[in-house]
């Protein structure tokens, strides 16, 4: 099952169903870990393509992912588990981040208009409401969903360690506003408020905060919220 959506007009009593998917709408994708991606975005316009979150299909999975160059985020989720719920054109998604940082209440689904209109949706599984919609503003040439694909820049997945050995020795140092700013998400977002720190064989490489979240419309588990953060070098 996908989504439709009984009206293309924002409007607060419209309803969305779970049967097929609209000709206006090409992406349909769960709200908060998009809202997660965007609090990790650049804010620096000569970042470009930093500015943006990125989305795109790896696999059998869904990956979404920000970075701002000193740290990242991602969240993948195995597509095929959500019962199509969700949906996403294959050259993936590029969504301006800026607009996105301000958290949607009770939105649970947001849907992808070709011309980048975003439409919030929440409510149960079977009747979902939309709740509010805006349209995207150009940025960095991305004016439409057909220019809003996915570019393998930045590729975090390259950054993240296979390695992780919590080895404990001189001090490890963070920049305290990045740290709090993944507390903020995972204190929203997280299952039973906890998150786990997995630190780099060496003090140069990077911490990775994860927690666990559960999507409430499709009770799909076993997906994490992932967070990639350097120490701060400390020269003594």
């Amino acid at each position: 099952m996908t989504i439709t959506i009984s009206a293309t007009s924002a409007n607060a009593n419209a309803k969305v169903y779970l049967d097929e998917m609209p000709g206006f709408a090409v992406a349909a994708l769960p709200y908060w870990p998009i809202w997660a991606a965007a609090q990790f975005a650049s804010d620096d316009a000569a970042k470009m393509l930093l500015n943006f979150v990125h989305v795109f299909k790896d696999g059998e999975s869904f990956q979404i992912e920000s970075t701002d160059g000193h740290r990242a985020f991602r969240y993948r989720f195995d597509a095929g588990g959500t019962d199509n719920l969700y949906s996403l054109p294959e050259d993936g998604l590029l969504l301006h981040a800026a607009p996105l940082k301000k958290a949607v209440n009770y939105s649970k689904v947001l849907t992808v208009t070709d011309d980048l209109r975003l439409f919030f949706h929440g409510g149960k599984r079977q009747e979902l409401t939309e709740l509010s919609s805006y349209k995207l503003p150009g940025f960095y040439g991305v004016d439409s969903a057909r220019d809003a694909q996915f570019h393998t820049f930045p590729n975090i997945n390259q950054l993240w360690p296979k390695e992780l050995g919590n080895l404990m020795g001189k001090p490890w140092v963070f920049n305290i506003r990045y740290l709090k700013e993944w507390l903020v998400v995972a204190d929203k977002l997280a299952v039973n408020n906890n998150f786990k720190s997995e630190g780099g064989c060496l003090p140069i490489t990077p911490f990775v905060l994860s927690c666990d979240y559960l999507d409430e419309l499709t009770d799909q588990d076993g997906a994490i919220l992932e967070y990639l953060l350097m120490p701060v070098q400390v020269r003594v």
